[in-house]
């Protein structure tokens, strides 16, 4: 029994320091994994947040571009509006001048 004690010993010994410092270092492992996913992850969210401002400011662009259309469109129509307007003017001028003439000279007979 004694020689089963002494050899008991040194393993109970051996086994309790290599124990502890096994775990700790499974641990500290599962430590750095986590840190490391989590790290990934926060990346992941940056270039997302990345992302999202970039179309943000695309989309920005794009109503920016739609406005000054809508702005030369409405520009423009109220042009031809004004020069239609002219025109017509114009061709109710020369048709007034055009009948009078002929009512001039049917009048003289």
């Amino acid at each position: 029994m004694e020689n089963m004690l002494a050899l008991m010993i040194p393993i109970l010994a051996v086994g309790g320091w290599i124990i502890p410092v096994t775990v700790k270092s499974i641990l500290k492992s599962q430590e750095r994994r986590i840190e490391l996913q989590m790290q990934a992850q926060q990346g992941q969210n940056d270039a997302a947040a990345q992302q999202i401002a970039a179309l943000r400011q695309e989309l920005a662009a794009l109503r920016d571009t739609s406005t000054q259309f809508d702005m030369s469109l409405e520009h423009n129509v109220q042009r031809l509006e004004e020069r239609l307007g002219r025109v017509e003017t114009k061709a109710a001028a020369q048709a007034a001048r055009s009948v009078l003439p002929s009512e001039q000279t049917a009048g003289l007979h």
